[in-house]
């Protein structure tokens, strides 16, 4: 799950997702607990980069 959580994200960071995608991105990491497990990590995370995207799109709205 987590892989293809990437490769959404990934995608998305092409695209201009809808604040609405970005929201069940953020609840989809939150729910296999990416955004802990990004703590552990030194480099950037695809939850990191949902977390950019979503504040970024909800300054937007």
């Amino acid at each position: 799950m987590e892989l293809a959580f990437d490769c959404l994200v990934d995608v998305g960071d092409d695209l201009d997702l809808p604040l609405a995608v970005l929201q069940h991105l953020d609840r989809a990491a939150r729910e296999m607990w990416l955004y802990s497990d990004a703590l552990h990590k030194p480099h950037l995370t695809a939850a990191d980069l949902c977390r950019r995207h979503l504040a970024a799109a909800s300054e937007r709205e």
